[in-house]
C-alpha cells in the first residue's frame, strides 16, 4: 500500500476470519519535505549562529544534523512540539555548511549556507571622534589585517537623518573615512565588514558648535567692586568651557555659578585699575567675541573691601582690600561665623 498522509496507520491481517498473531500492527509514517529550516544567517567568528528546524509536520523520526561534515559540533535545544532550536560556533572564517537528515533522507534544500566573517579583522581607532566640532570634516582611518578581499560598509546618522560617507584607500594601505556633521549633536558611526558589525561599533560621537556660545555685555569696572557677566554655552552641545581672566599677564581669582541649562553667571574683583582681558573658549575654541577688554578705573579715594562671592564650605575663601599707600601692618581682618570667630 502507499501512504498519502504522516501519521500513524494500524495494519489487520486475518484468514478466513481469524486475526492473526501479533496484530494489529502500526506503521509510522514520515515526510522529509515537510521540515522547515529557518533563520540561517550569517555568522562572525567566536561568536554563537543559531537556526531552527521545524519537524512538527514531518511525523515521527530521528533528525539529524551536521556542519561541515560534523567538523563543527552543534548544540539542539528541543523546544517542543517537533520544534528545535540549533547552535555552533564557528571557529573559521569561511563558509559553513548545515546538512540535516530526517530517517536517512536528506532534508529538501541542504546544504544550507551560513556565510562566516572574522570582524577580529578589522581594527578602527574612534576616540578621536568623542567630541568633534560642526562644519568641519571629521575622518577616522580602518585597518583590515591578513589581507584578502574586504567588503566595508560605513554610515553615520545624525541628529537630522543620515550624512554622506566619503571612504577612500584600499585593503593593503588602509581606509579613511570621512564625513563632515553640520548639527550639534549625536552622531552614530556603524562600520560593517562584509555585512556584519565591527567591535567598537556603533560608536556615538557628539558634535558641538562653540559658535552658539553666547558671553554677556561687559561694562566698565571699579578696582575693589565685582564685574559680572554671563556666560550660555545652552546650544552649544557637549564639551568643556573654559573661562579665564587675567590682567598684566596674571590671571585673576574668577568666580563662576551655575544657573542651570548650561548658563553661567561670572564674577571677578579688579584689584588694579587697567585693562582685564576676558577669554571664554569652548572645547579648546575660542568662542564668538572673545577676548573681552575691560577697563578698569581707580575708583574713590580711601580703603576698601569686597569679596568676590559666596563660597564653599570647607574650601578657602577671600576678599581685596584695596587701601592705595597703606601699610601691612594697618590691616585688621576678623571673620565672624553664626557662633564663633572664625579668624
Amino acid at each position: 500500500f502507499v501512504p498519502n498522509e504522516v501519521g500513524t496507520h494500524i495494519i489487520e491481517a486475518s484468514i478466513g476470519g481469524t486475526t492473526l498473531v501479533g496484530g494489529p500492527l502500526i506503521a509510522k509514517v514520515y515526510d522529509s519535505s515537510l521540515i522547515q529550516v529557518t533563520d540561517v544567517n550569517g555568522g562572525v567568528v567566536g561568536q554563537p549562529c543559531q537556526f531552527r528546524v521545524d519537524a512538527s509536520a514531518a511525523g515521527e523520526g530521528q533528525l539529524e544534523i551536521s556542519i561541515n561534515e560534523g567538523e563543527v559540533p552543534n548544540h539542539v535545544q528541543v523546544v517542543g512540539g517537533g520544534r528545535c532550536l540549533v547552535s555552533f560556533t564557528p571557529e573559521q572564517a569561511k563558509p559553513h555548511l548545515i546538512d540535516i537528515k530526517f530517517n536517512g533522507e536528506t532534508v529538501i534544500g541542504c546544504p544550507f549556507v551560513c556565510s562566516v566573517a572574522d570582524t577580529s579583522r578589522v581594527l578602527l581607532n574612534l576616540s578621536n571622534l568623542e567630541l568633534i566640532p560642526v562644519n568641519r570634516p571629521a575622518s577616522f582611518h580602518i585597518t583590515v589585517s591578513g589581507g584578502g578581499a574586504a567588503e566595508l560598509a560605513v554610515s553615520v546618522r545624525g541628529p537630522q537623518g543620515e550624512l554622506p560617507v566619503r571612504v577612500t584607500g584600499d585593503i593593503h594601505a588602509g581606509f579613511t573615512a570621512e564625513f563632515t556633521p553640520n548639527n550639534v549633536g549625536a552622531h552614530t558611526i556603524n562600520v560593517e565588514y562584509n555585512g556584519y558589525p565591527v567591535q567598537g561599533t556603533p560608536f556615538v560621537a557628539k558634535s558641538y558648535d562653540a559658535t552658539k556660545v553666547g558671553v554677556g555685555s561687559v561694562s566698565k569696572g571699579t578696582v575693589g567692586r565685582p564685574v559680572q557677566f554671563t556666560v550660555d554655552a545652552g546650544d552649544a552641545g557637549e564639551g568643556n568651557l573654559e573661562i579665564t581672566i587675567s590682567a598684566k599677564g596674571h590671571n585673576i581669582p574668577t568666580q563662576v555659578h551655575p544657573q542651570g541649562n548650561a548658563k553661567f553667571a561670572v564674577s571677578f574683583v579688579p584689584a588694579e585699575p587697567c585693562e582685564h582681558i576676558i577669554n571664554v573658549s569652548f572645547n579648546k575654541m575660542l568662542v564668538p567675541g572673545c577676548p573681552i577688554t575691560v577697563i578698569i578705573n581707580g575708583g574713590t579715594t580711601g580703603p576698601q573691601v569686597s569679596l568676590g562671592g559666596p563660597g564653599p564650605l570647607h574650601l578657602p575663601n577671600s576678599l581685596i582690600i584695596n587701601h592705595a599707600g597703606g601699610r601691612l601692618e594697618d590691616i585688621e581682618v576678623n571673620v565672624e561665623g553664626r557662633r564663633r570667630l572664625l579668624y
